[in-house]
């Protein structure tokens, strides 16, 4: 199966667990227009419904993880500061609470690729209720 991942105003294919790092890798180095290099991915099957929305936070080294089917999110860190990405370049910036940004960046990243290797929510991270 072949997945997808969305962001701002642009998609890309992610056609197996390998690229996923090579896309967050890449894109760790884009400074939005809120001058911070932190933007929401939405990820799913290609041509289907988005399942996994990652908002990562490269500055503040945080990210949100969240499974949309049953709205739960990751848990690894104690709650912090909020963090501020880039939905689309056409809004403002969103603020996702200090409590939704409880994991990692690797984290967050080895989950996308879980996902993508096996179709299924990632079994490595710890999932709260919404």
């Amino acid at each position: 199966m072949t997945y997808r991942i969305s962001y701002d105003m642009d998609e890309e294919v992610l056609p197996d667990a390998e690229a996923v790092s090579a896309f967050f890798e890449k894109r760790a180095h884009r400074i939005a227009p809120h001058g911070r290099r932190a933007n929401a991915y939405w990820i799913g099957p290609a041509g289907g419904e988005d399942v996994m929305r990652v908002d990562v936070d490269y500055d503040a080294g945080r990210a949100a993880l969240r499974w949309l089917p049953d709205n739960s999110h990751g848990v690894e860190l104690d709650p912090g500061a909020p963090i501020v990405v880039l939905e689309s370049s056409e809004h403002p910036p969103v603020t996702i609470p200090g409590t939704l940004a409880r994991v990692s960046i690797d984290l967050a990243r080895a989950a996308v690729a879980a996902y993508i290797r096996t179709g299924q929510r990632p079994s490595s991270v710890a999932w709260a209720a919404g």
